[in-house]
């Protein structure tokens, strides 16, 4: 982190931008890019002009608050939970319209916030965290209604924000850099995703799902139909601090899309064997990161430069294992795996591997050879090995295996099984190691062998 000078720059170092990576979409049919909101117009609730459409019986999710902030009394008898983006411009016009309503129902209308900061705003993250300080301290709501004063938000402004509401600004610095609050932003992401959110602001009325800044009327008609339920339950006896959770609990918990994969699911866990791959790092490590990655791809020499960093920085607590997925339209990539092989065979892997992606994804098949060369392999023995039919099954088993847990580019990272794909920012794989930190150390207390973490935590679900 010395290697930076600006002022600002360990927190600039936060700042997302989205992962990108080599994909086979000249071989593989994708879904379609709109295929989730093909999927949520199909289902009940949603009007074809994208307004909520008035049904007989009404659509409600399950969506608990948890130690989401809110405001206004406990006894209302609406709750509108608000998935938002300090980033978003249609969440400024979400966040106007809720004040309004707030306005207009001052004992009916709660508000409540949940974490949705997109990867396409590079500060949104770093902003739902900072807002986490401020709720620590007691000033969630004067911050984030600053948060939604300003046009373009930029690093300076989170904290002069947080000097004007009395926030910490120590703590502020602090917690930032250390992701105090990262799992619990990740925390609220994944309770979107399960809701099926995709975009922001989107709101849960009572847990009616009401997608993006929709005009003031929309809120006013549901929340009138919601007065009038409130009404009901209360007679039926239902009690007054009592109404949401009554109103959500049967909603649905979970969507489920049709059509097969979409994408890896990053909310899920997934067993991957390490085999005889080559590894770095300590073997009993509360974290492994499998790679699978084409050494002809740009997105992955960024990969691969993240994970060396995060390894410094981590140290002992982190593991990464290489497999190959070779992409057919880099024309040298299978051969470029074929010869990290043959170096595999004599013990140096991890030299060929860091002088190829030292060349930026720019050889040929001499550079392979003078590769070889340089990091002292026997050229005998390579030559041969070059020629050896069991090297070329290795790295296909190694893409059966991707195909098989749904890689459809690279690089694709699996962090204790957990899904990560693209070439992301170091932000992102910190909150996922900071968060399997906290699993493996909850693993352990409950008796779990430092050697079997791996096994055990590919094999555990997330839970809340």
């Amino acid at each position: 982190m010395t290697r930076r000078h600006s002022p600002w720059a360990p927190l600039l170092a936060l700042c997302l931008t989205t992962g990108a990576s080599c994909r086979r979409g000249d071989e593989l049919p994708l879904a379609s890019p709109n295929a989730r909101a093909e999927d949520a117009a199909t289902l009940p609730g949603f009007g074809d002009d994208g307004d909520v459409a008035v049904i007989d019986e009404i659509e409600r999710y399950y969506v608990p608050l948890g130690d989401a902030p809110t405001r206004g009394p406990k006894t209302a008898a609406v709750t509108v939970v608000m998935f938002s983006d300090f980033e978003c411009p249609f969440c400024q016009r979400g966040h106007d319209t809720l004040l309004e309503l707030a306005r207009r129902h001052p004992e009916d209308v709660r508000i409540a916030y949940k974490a949705f900061p997109l990867d396409r705003h590079s500060l949104a993250l770093v902003a739902a965290m900072a807002a986490r300080t401020a709720q620590a301290e007691g000033k969630f709501w004067e911050y984030h209604d600053l948060l939604f004063s300003q046009r373009e938000l930029s690093v300076p402004l989170l904290f002069q924000y947080a000097e004007r509401t009395g926030v910490d600004l120590d703590n502020l610095r602090r917690d930032l850099a250390n992701l105090e609050y990262g799992t619990e932003v990740r925390r609220d992401q994944r309770l979107a995703r399960r809701l099926g959110v995709d975009s922001t602001p989107t709101f849960f009325v009572n847990g009616r799902s009401v997608s993006g800044a929709q005009p003031l009327e929309v809120f006013e008609a549901m929340i009138a139909e919601e007065l009038e339920l409130a009404d009901q339950w209360r007679a039926d006896g239902v009690a007054p601090d009592g109404l949401y959770e009554h109103a959500i609990a049967d909603g649905f918990k979970k969507v489920v899309y049709s059509g097969g994969r979409r994408s890896l699911d990053p909310d899920a866990v997934v067993a991957v064997p390490i085999g005889t791959s080559p590894m770095r790092g300590d073997p009993q490590a509360p974290i492994t990161v499998v790679s699978f990655a084409d050494f002809q791809c740009p997105y992955c020499v960024r990969g691969a430069a993240t994970l060396e960093a995060l390894r410094e920085e981590y140290g002992e607590k982190v593991r990464v294992v290489f497999k190959h997925f070779p992409l057919s339209f880099h024309s040298h990539a299978f051969l470029a795996a074929r010869a990290a092989e043959a170096a595999k065979a004599q013990g140096k892997f991890w030299e060929f591997h860091d002088a190829l992606f030292g060349t930026g994804a720019r050889f040929d098949e001499d550079d392979l050879d003078q590769i070889a060369k340089d990091i002292g392999l026997n050229m005998k023995k390579f030559e041969a090995a070059m020629s050896d039919p069991d090297l070329d099954r290795a790295v296909a088993a190694d893409q059966a295996l991707a195909t098989e847990l749904g890689v459809t580019g690279t690089p694709a990272f699996f962090v204790n099984g957990r899904p990560l794909e693209g070439a992301q920012p170091e932000l992102e794989f910190r909150l996922l190691f900071e968060e399997e930190l906290e699993r493996a150390a909850t693993a352990t207390a409950k008796g779990t062998a430092k050697a079997d973490l791996y096994e055990t935590l590919t094999h555990t679900p997330l839970t809340e």
